[in-house]
C-alpha cells in the first residue's frame, strides 16, 4: 500500500502519540509499505524521534514546535493536503490527533482517497472544549476509518460511529523493554514520565510523595518530561519540603533505562486515551500504580497482580499516598508484581499492534476499491 501518514509535529520533544506514530511508520515501511509522512513542522529541523531516514517527509505548515496552531493557518494546511494527495494520490491517508485530523481531513475531502482519523486523546478533553468537539465530529462523519486506542473509549462513543471505529492501542517496543526485566537493578526511585500539562496532574503526586518521604528517607521521586507547565511543577516541589529529594530533569531520551533503575512506576494522571509509558514500565518488570478512574491506566494495571490500582476517594493525594507506602514499604511485593507485568502487556507488542494497523488499512482500501 503507498500510504500517507500525517502529524502536526515531530521536531516536539518527547510525545506518546508522536512515538507511536513513528514506530508505526516505520514498522510499516519495513514490512514493505510506501509510507510517506507530513508535518505542520518547518523543513529541515531534526525529529526528536528516529524516522527510518529514507522516509519522504513534506511539510505542511512551519508552526513552532509545540505551538497551537492558528485559526488563519487552517485554510493554508487544508489547502496543501489536498495538493499532497492529488500529487501522490496515495491509497489512504492517517492524520494523527485532533490538531492534525481536523486541517488534514477537510482537506482531503473530496480528493477520493479514504481518509483515518487516529484519535488519541480521552473524550474528557473535549467536555469543556465545545469548538474542538464541533470539529472532531465533524471530521469523524466523514472520515472512512477512526482509530481509538481503547474498546472501552470506543464503547462509549456514539453508535453512529462505532462501525467505522477501530480500537488499536499504542505500541510498545516489547522484545526491547521486555529484556530489561531480566536484568533490572532498581534503585529507591518512583519514576513517572510524561509532558508537564494539566491532565497528568503531577501536583497529586508531588504532594503524595512528600506525605510518605519521612518514612522513607532514602527514596526519591523523579518525573522525566517537559513542558508548558514546567514552572508551575517547579513551584510545587519547592512548595513540598522534600525538594532536594525531587529530580525534574526534563525530557530524557533513554527512558527504557529510566524504567529499568526504578523501583516503582507512579501515573497521577486524570485522563489517559492508552496509558503508554504506564505499559512501557510494566513491560520492563517495573510495578506500576496510577487511579481506577483513568481509563487509559485501569486498562493496563491489574490491581494486585501487575500493580496497585488506586481509588481516588474524598482525598486524591492520600489516596495515592497510601499506595506508594505500601509498596515502598514491601520489596517481596514490588517483586511479585514487577514479576508479572511483561506478560501483562504482551498483547502490545509493535509486532501485533502493526498486525492491526495494517489489517484496518487493508480493509479500508478495499473497500474504497468496491
Amino acid at each position: 500500500m503507498k500510504l500517507l501518514f500525517a502529524i502536526k509535529g515531530l521536531v516536539v520533544s518527547g510525545g506518546g502519540a508522536e512515538r507511536v506514530f513513528v514506530d508505526v511508520v516505520n514498522a510499516l515501511r519495513g514490512r514493505g509499505h510506501d509510507v510517506q509522512v507530513a508535518t505542520f513542522d518547518s523543513p529541515g529541523k531534526p525529529f526528536f524521534y528516529s524516522l527510518d531516514p529514507a522516509t519522504p517527509v513534506h511539510s505542511l505548515a512551519q508552526s513552532g514546535p509545540a505551538q497551537p496552531t492558528r485559526l488563519a493557518e487552517l485554510p493554508g494546511i487544508m489547502r496543501k493536503s489536498r495538493q499532497l494527495v492529488r500529487q501522490e494520490r496515495p491509497d489512504a491517508v492517517v492524520a494523527f490527533m485532533h490538531s492534525t485530523f481536523v486541517p488534514v481531513g477537510l482537506g482531503v475531502l473530496g480528493t477520493g482517497v479514504p481518509f483515518v482519523a487516529s484519535e488519541h486523546t480521552d473524550d474528557i478533553h473535549y467536555r469543556t472544549r465545545r469548538l474542538q468537539r464541533w470539529l472532531r465530529d465533524a471530521v469523524f462523519a466523514r472520515s472512512d476509518a477512526i482509530t481509538i486506542p481503547t474498546e472501552a473509549s470506543r464503547q462509549d462513543q456514539p453508535e453512529r460511529w462505532q462501525k467505522r471505529m477501530y480500537a488499536i492501542p499504542n505500541a510498545i517496543d516489547f522484545e526491547a523493554l521486555g529484556a530489561l526485566a531480566a536484568n533490572r537493578r532498581p534503585g529507591q526511585v518512583v519514576l513517572s514520565v510524561g509532558r508537564l500539562m494539566a491532565e497528568k496532574d503531577y501536583r497529586t503526586l508531588i504532594q503524595a510523595f512528600a506525605q510518605v518521604a519521612g518514612e522513607f528517607p532514602d527514596w526519591r521521586l523523579r518525573i522525566a518530561g517537559d513542558g508548558h507547565l514546567r514552572e508551575q511543577v517547579e513551584a510545587e516541589i519547592a512548595r513540598s519540603g522534600v525538594s532536594e529529594r525531587i529530580e525534574l530533569p526534563g525530557y530524557v531520551r533513554d527512558i527504557p533505562a529510566e524504567y529499568a533503575r526504578a523501583a516503582i512506576f507512579a501515573s497521577s494522571s486524570i485522563n489517559e486515551s492508552f496509558g503508554l509509558v504506564t505499559a512501557e514500565a510494566l513491560a520492563s518488570g517495573c510495578p506500576a500504580i496510577g487511579f481506577a478512574d483513568c481509563i487509559g491506566t485501569a486498562q493496563l494495571i491489574e490491581d494486585g497482580t501487575n500493580g496497585l490500582l488506586v481509588e481516588p476517594g474524598a482525598d486524591r493525594v492520600q489516596s495515592l499516598a497510601n499506595a506508594l507506602r505500601k509498596l515502598m514499604a514491601d520489596q517481596a511485593l514490588r517483586e511479585r508484581l514487577g514479576g508479572a507485568g511483561p506478560v501483562s502487556v504482551a498483547q502490545y507488542s509493535l509486532s501485533s499492534i502493526t498486525d492491526k494497523w495494517e489489517t484496518m488499512l487493508e480493509n479500508v482500501c478495499k473497500r474504497a476499491r468496491a
